[in-house]
C-alpha cells in the first residue's frame, strides 16, 4: 500500500496541508543554518490537528553538514519521535551539490543526536549522490511524472 504525502513550505496554501488525497504532510522546517520556515509551526499544527501522518524536513544548504543537522534538530527537537525526519537534497541553493559525502555526514549527525535515521529526498537522477546512505536511510524519490496526485507509477514515496 502506498502512502501519499503533501510537501509543504512557507508558500503553501492551507488546503495543501490537509489535501484529502494524501494521508500525511511533510513540512519544510529549515534550510542551511539561517532559515526557519516562518509557517512551519502553524503548518505542522494544522496537519496534526487534522489527523495527518507527520513529517519534517531540512533543505540542505550545502555548508557544514553537522552544523545544518544541529540547526534542524534545534528547531524541531520536541517533535522527534512524532514526525518522520527528512533531508531535502537538491541542486538549487546547495553549495555542496555533487558531493556524495555531505548527506552521509548530515544523516550520521541526525542519527547521533536522535537515534533516528532520516529519509532522503532526492531526484531520481541524483540517487548516486546519496547511495552511501542506502543501508540506513529510506529514499523519498522525486520523479515528477505528473502533478496529478493519483499517478505514482514507479515512484517510491515516504512511508
Amino acid at each position: 500500500m502506498a502512502l501519499y504525502f503533501t510537501d509543504v513550505f512557507s508558500g503553501s496554501a492551507d488546503w495543501i496541508v490537509t489535501d484529502p488525497h494524501a494521508q500525511g504532510t511533510i513540512v519544510k522546517a529549515s534550510q542551511g543554518t539561517g532559515y526557519v520556515n516562518p509557517k512551519y509551526e502553524y503548518q505542522y499544527s494544522l496537519a496534526k490537528t487534522n489527523g495527518r501522518l507527520l513529517g519534517l524536513y531540512h533543505y540542505a544548504g550545502g555548508n557544514d553538514p553537522v552544523a545544518e543537522a544541529t540547526y534542524f534538530l534545534d528547531h524541531i527537537r520536541g517533535k522527534v519521535g512524532e514526525a518522520v525526519l527528512a533531508v531535502d537534497w537538491e541542486q538549487y541553493q546547495n553549495a555542496a551539490w555533487g558531493n556524495p559525502n555531505w548527506v552521509r555526514k548530515f544523516v550520521d549527525e541526525v542519527h547521533r543526536q536522535t537515534n533516528v535515521w532520516p529519509l532522503i529526498y532526492v531526484q531520481e537522477s541524483a540517487i548516486w549522490q546519496v547511495a552511501n546512505c542506502a543501508n540506513d536511510c529510506g529514499l523519498w524519490v522525486a520523479k515528477y511524472p505528473s502533478m496529478n496526485w493519483h499517478f505514482l507509477a514507479g515512484t517510491r514515496y515516504a512511508g
